[in-house]
C-alpha cells in the first residue's frame, strides 16, 4: 500500500515537473512552479479582451473618465512590483456593480461600480485589489493548482476502483480550490493596501467600499424581495468590510499623514456619466420606459418598479404582483390561438377576450385564471413585432392592479411621433449641494430621473449616508 502511495505521488510529480517552469511572482519576488508563463498571460489576456467588452456591453465612451481611470491605475502600478508591466484599464458599459482582471494586466471595472465609489481612494482600492491579482499571478496559480489536482485525481481514480473513494477524491479537490481561490483574494487585498498606502491614499476606504456593497445588495434584496440574492461582485469577490479592515490592521505597511480620499476630485469626475441602463437597451426616465432604438416607450404606475433584464422587463408590484412585458415576432393568425400558444392554455379557458382600437394601435387582451393566479394578457401589433403585456396576481391584487395594468398598456406609443419622449435623455449623474432652502432634498427626489417607487432609497444608497449635510456635495440623477 504505502509502495503504491509513493508510486502514485513519484507519476504526479514526475508529470507536473516535465510540463511546467519556475516562475518568478512579482509580489512575493519568489520562484514557483507553473504552467503559465508570463507570456501565456499576455496571451490569455489578448484573446479573451475582445470577449469580456462584448460580454458586458462594450466599452463605456467617454474620453475624460478613461483618462482619469488609467491616470489613477497607472500611477497606482508605479506603487507594484511590477512597474514596468502594461496594463490596460477599461470601463464596461454596463450598470451591474463588477470589477474584476484577466492575466497580462486587464483591469476591467464597469460603469455601476464606478458611481457607486464616493471618493477617489474608493476607486483606487478597487484598482489596487484588481492589479494585486495580477502582480500575484493568482490566474497562473490557480491554472496551475486545477490542473495538478486534476493530474493526480486522474491518477488516483485510475489507481483507485472504489468509485465512493473516487468520489471522495474530486470533492477534496473541489473544496481545496475554493479555498486556494479565498486566499487569493485575501492576499489581493494584502497587496491592494501596499499599493494604496505607497500612492498616498486612506486604505480604509477599501472597506468603506464594501459596506457600501452591503448597503447596496441590501437594497437590491428589498427590492427584488429577495434573502438570497447576492450581487456580482460578491460573487466574484467573497469579501466583507471586516475581513479587510483586518487585512489592513494586520498590514505592516503604515499610513501617511493626511492620507488622500479624494471626495472632491472624483465626484467632479464623474459629473455627467450615464446612470442605468444603456440607451441601446431602452432605459426608464421617471415612470416611463422609452426604447428610441426599437421606436416605442409605455408608462407605468408609481406603485411598480421595472426591472430591465435581457429578453424581457419585470415589473414588481405589491404582494407579489409581477409583470412582464417582451418582444415577439411571431406571425398571428387568430387571437386566441396566439393567447393559448402564449399562455399554452386551451382556447376554452381564455376569459374576456376583447379588442378595441386606440391612437392607432390595435390592442387585443384577455384573463385567465391558472394555478390559483389571475393573468392578465394583452399585446399589441404593428407590421414587424407584437408588444406584449402580461399581469400576474391573485384574485384580491389583481382587482387593485387591473386598471393600472391597463392604463400602462394605453400609454404605448412611438417615439417618433411624440416629440416630447423624443427629446428625453437618458438619466446621469448630476453633482449638487446641498442647500438649507427647507425641502430641498425632497424636491431633489421628486424631480430626479429615477423610477418613483425606492427613489429615495437609491438615492441615499448612492450616496451612502442617512442624512445629507447642508453644503455637502451629493449625487443626483437627472
Amino acid at each position: 500500500m504505502i509502495k503504491n502511495k509513493i508510486l502514485i505521488f513519484l507519476i504526479f510529480f514526475s508529470i507536473l515537473f516535465s510540463t511546467s517552469s519556475c516562475v518568478v511572482t512579482p509580489s512575493s519576488g519568489q520562484r514557483e512552479i507553473s504552467l503559465m508563463s508570463v507570456e501565456d498571460e499576455k496571451a490569455i489576456g489578448r484573446t479573451e479582451h475582445p470577449k469580456i467588452v462584448k460580454q458586458f456591453g462594450g466599452v463605456y465612451k467617454n474620453e475624460s473618465l478613461q483618462n482619469y481611470i488609467e491616470s489613477l491605475g497607472k500611477f497606482l502600478v508605479t506603487t507594484s512590483e511590477s512597474p514596468n508591466l502594461k496594463f490596460t484599464f477599461t470601463i464596461l458599459n454596463s450598470p451591474i456593480v463588477n470589477a474584476f482582471a484577466l492575466p497580462g494586466g486587464y483591469i476591467y471595472l464597469t460603469r455601476g461600480l464606478i458611481y457607486l465609489c464616493q471618493n477617489e481612494a474608493q476607486l483606487a482600492g478597487v484598482i489596487a485589489h484588481e492589479i494585486g491579482h495580477i502582480t500575484g499571478r493568482h490566474s497562473a496559480k490557480r491554472y496551475t493548482q486545477t490542473i495538478g489536482t486534476n493530474i493526480l485525481g486522474n491518477l488516483l481514480n485510475t489507481l483507485i476502483k472504489n468509485p465512493i473513494l473516487q468520489n471522495l477524491t474530486n470533492s477534496t479537490s473541489s473544496l481545496y480550490l475554493l479555498s486556494y481561490s479565498r486566499n487569493h483574494e485575501y492576499e489581493a487585498d494584502n497587496l491592494a493596501t501596499r499599493y494604496m498606502v505607497r500612492a498616498g491614499f486612506e486604505p480604509y476606504e477599501m472597506a468603506n467600499f464594501l459596506k457600501q456593497m452591503e448597503r447596496y445588495s441590501n437594497l437590491q434584496k428589498k427590492i427584488t424581495e429577495s434573502k438570497t440574492e447576492v450581487s456580482e461582485l460578491f460573487l466574484t469577490h467573497p469579501n466583507s468590510s471586516k475581513r479587510v479592515i483586518k487585512v489592513i490592521n494586520d498590514s505592516n505597511s503604515s499610513t501617511t499623514y493626511k492620507p488622500i480620499i479624494g471626495r472632491e476630485v472624483f465626484l467632479k469626475k464623474i459629473d455627467g456619466m450615464l446612470y442605468g441602463d444603456k440607451p441601446e437597451e431602452g432605459f426608464f426616465y421617471k415612470n416611463t420606459f422609452i426604447h428610441k432604438p426599437l421606436d416605442f416607450f409605455f408608462s407605468f404606475d408609481e406603485s411598480i418598479f421595472f426591472l430591465n433584464k435581457p429578453n424581457f422587463l419585470m415589473g414588481l408590484g405589491e404582494n407579489n404582483t409581477k409583470i412582464f412585458f417582451d418582444i415577439d415576432n411571431d406571425i398571428i393568425k387568430n387571437d386566441l390561438e396566439y393567447f393559448s400558444k402564449w399562455s399554452k392554455t386551451p382556447i376554452k379557458s381564455i376569459l374576456n377576450y376583447s379588442k378595441i382600437t386606440l391612437n392607432n394601435f390595435i390592442i387585443s387582451k384577455c384573463i385567465i385564471k391558472k394555478y390559483n393566479k389571475t393573468i392578465g394578457l394583452a399585446f399589441i401589433k404593428d407590421y414587424k413585432n407584437i408588444y406584449r403585456f402580461s399581469i400576474s396576481s391573485d384574485k384580491k391584487n389583481f382587482e387593485n392592479y387591473e386598471k393600472k395594468f391597463l392604463n400602462m398598456i394605453y400609454s404605448f406609443g412611438k417615439v417618433s411621433t411624440n416629440p416630447k419622449v423624443a427629446g428625453i435623455e437618458p438619466p446621469k449623474i448630476r453633482i449638487l449641494k446641498n442647500s438649507e432652502k427647507k425641502g430641498f432634498i425632497e424636491d431633489v427626489i421628486k424631480k430626479s430621473g429615477l423610477q418613483k417607487k425606492f427613489s429615495e432609497d437609491i438615492l441615499m444608497t448612492i450616496n451612502t449616508i442617512d442624512k445629507i449635510k447642508t453644503g455637502q456635495k451629493i449625487k443626483t440623477i437627472y
